[in-house]
């Protein structure tokens, strides 16, 4: 009778861990297609979105990675941009991100360089 109650008990912990481990999988599938192909920009889509011109993400790109050169590290977000083959990639939703981190914080951006306010 005891072997009855194991194998009960085996069956019960097998079909709940089903249960949980296909929601799981569920879930991580709707993560998966949230996160598509629209989100990413070229330079020119991300100057467009930014309100840019490229000539000037390319530059705040450029005095940033100068700052972290000449002094060892940049406070707060950095442009957020991948190189891939020779060209730009940018995120929507980092680009909005940066945005906000640097609104907040009143950064500047001129051509005497990056500025904290």
């Amino acid at each position: 009778m005891k072997t009855g109650y194991a194998i009960v008990l085996l069956s019960l912990c097998i079909l709940i861990s089903g249960f949980w481990i296909g929601n799981a999988l569920k879930q991580n599938k709707n993560n998966l297609e949230s996160n598509n192909v629209e989100d990413v920009l070229s330079l020119p889509e991300a100057a467009n979105y930014l309100g840019l011109s490229e000539e000037s993400i390319k530059k705040i790109i450029n005095q940033e990675e100068k700052v972290l050169r000449e002094s060892g590290s940049f406070s707060g977000m950095r442009f957020p941009y991948a190189k891939v083959y020779g060209h730009y990639v940018f995120s929507k939703t980092t680009l909005d991100e940066w945005l906000e981190g640097n609104t907040e914080n009143h950064r500047r951006y001129s051509d005497n360089g990056v500025e904290d306010q």
